[in-house]
């Protein structure tokens, strides 16, 4: 019984990829099938490469210089090995019969060195000898590597063996074939070595028919995989480095949106009117009886009548009580909404829905993420299964769009609008990207320090608009117990980098 050879399933915990199993009967008739086709052209070769052989060592001057060295011992291999396969192809035929399966692998062993034996010969011959046989046709032999004033190899053969240099073509044509035919040896012998050889029907074995074209098929598309995967992505990635280290260098200083101010009043030099009225809207059940009929803009467009109504209807010692108070009962609640610039609360009736340009930061605000290093490398700088091109938002940010605005709004100019409103969503996408503890889109890791990367939450692509901030540093806490009273590692225009910005790059003017 044939071992198994275990050792070629993996070893040691290690196991080689899965192939298709294949067939053991049919690689025995393979190599049934290449006994009998070797059997005529190994004796031709052999008898050819012999009588070769025989000439050059009867008359010794044709290995000499200036032919080549190796001419002798080239035809000496070839002979060597077809005349040891001749009768090997018969007893391998008969051995197979009965010794076969993990024993196939001698066969392939003894077979991939005589191929390697006649292989070397038929180089060698390779070397002084033409490719073909029109190589030696109409004079050609004659004029064959002819080297200082020497003749030709064919020339002295034909005159030392035949004393007629006329039959040098005659010799050309003799030594063409038996290497021709030695040549078609060697590709059947190697045949023969490869099915030998690779023998094993088993799925995990190392010597699966199969896997020599898995391996060669790797090695083809490997460099290309690893430029594809590790090198381009790479180039990739630090060509965003340095499209946001640019960018960043180029930046306006932060966009700061001034705090509005809360009206104090001097109540020193303040005495508010009685009145009937301002006694009646000091109750407050009474005040929001009335504000449930009432549109949110009408709220404050009353509280402008006069000052002690304003002080009756917005305290501003309850400030942060009563305008909960008064947006929740007023307009309809089934139907309220914000305006898009104001934020006022709105409803179906109070609204108006003017065709007017969109807004590009919104969607930056409402829809973009933030993403590590890691997860951009992974999702964009890769180019996987699913990747998203960069994101061309922009083109359609500013389409015409029905939005819904209050009355107050309606009756300013909509370029003025849309730069302070820019202006707001600005400092709310740097907000976002400062916030403590901001996690990463998609990994949902702490963002530190570093270089920030967005996703579009539209398209799904790599949003590279400026309104996003580029590179993100926290900003350090102040320690009031040594004496700090500002913050000198923030991000502000008086920071170091900034300073070299302001030398290397021009400012942008807005």
């Amino acid at each position: 019984m044939a071992p198994r050879l275990r050792f070629l399933t993996g070893c040691f915990g290690w196991q080689p990829t899965e192939l298709s199993r294949c067939n053991e009967v049919a690689t025995r008739a393979w190599m049934w099938t290449i006994h009998l086709i070797l059997v005529i052209p190994t004796a031709m070769a052999a008898f050819t490469a012999r009588s070769n052989y025989l000439l050059v060592k009867r008359y010794p001057q044709l290995s000499q210089h200036p032919y080549n060295p190796k001419m002798g011992l080239s035809f000496l291999m070839t002979y060597i090995g077809c005349v040891i396969l001749f009768p090997w192809v018969f007893l391998a035929t008969l051995l197979l019969k009965k010794w076969y399966g993990s024993w196939t692998l001698l066969y392939g062993i003894a077979n991939l060195a005589l191929a390697i034996t006649i292989t070397m010969g038929v180089s060698m011959q390779a070397q002084f000898l033409p490719a073909s046989l029109n190589g030696c046709k109409g004079g050609k032999a004659m004029n064959w590597q002819v080297v200082d004033g020497y003749p030709s190899m064919f020339t002295l053969a034909a005159d030392l063996d035949r004393n007629n240099v006329d039959k040098a073509e005659a010799i050309c044509k003799n030594m063409v074939a038996g290497w021709t035919v030695a040549t078609a040896v060697v590709f059947f012998q190697f045949l023969l070595a490869y099915i030998s050889v690779f023998f094993d029907e088993r799925e995990f074995s190392l010597l699966n028919p199969i896997r020599p074209f898995v391996w060669l098929l790797f090695i083809i598309i490997a460099p290309f995989l690893l430029v594809r995967d590790g090198v381009l992505p790479r180039i990739r990635l630090w060509l965003s480095y340095t499209r946001k280290g640019v960018a960043e260098l180029r930046s306006t200083k932060d966009l700061q949106v001034p705090p509005q101010t809360q009206f104090i009043p001097q109540y020193q030099s303040f005495e508010a009117p009685k009145s009937k009225l301002t006694d009646v809207l000091a109750i407050e059940h009474v005040l929001l009886n009335m504000v449930d009929y009432l549109h949110f803009e009408d709220v404050v467009n009353l509280s402008l009548t006069c000052r002690a109504v304003r002080e009756v209807v917005y305290p501003p010692r309850d400030l942060d009580y009563r305008v909960p108070k008064l947006t929740r009962h007023c307009c309809s609640i089934a139907e309220e909404s914000k305006c898009l610039y104001c934020n006022n609360k709105i409803c179906g009736s109070c609204q108006r829905n003017p065709l007017w340009p969109g807004l590009s930061g919104r969607r930056h605000v409402t829809g973009c993420k933030p993403y590590c290093e890691s997860c951009y490398y992974k999702s964009f700088a890769r180019h996987p299964r699913g990747y998203k091109k960069t994101c061309k938002c922009y083109i359609t940010d500013r389409s015409n769009e029905f939005q819904d605005v209050c009355r107050s709004c309606m009756d300013k100019h909509v370029d003025t609008l849309q730069a302070e409103r820019h202006k707001r969503y600005h400092q709310e996408v740097r907000d976002i990207a400062y916030k403590e503890n901001s996690k990463c889109g998609s990994c949902k890791m702490v963002l530190k320090d570093g270089m920030r990367w967005w996703k579009c939450g539209k398209c799904g692509g790599e949003c590279r608009d400026e309104i996003h901030p580029a590179f993100v540093k926290r900003k350090k806490e102040k320690d009031f117990e040594k004496g700090d009273v500002g913050n000198r590692e923030t991000d502000e225009d008086g920071s170091w980098w900034r300073r070299w910005r302001n030398v290397l790059v021009p400012r942008r003017q807005d």
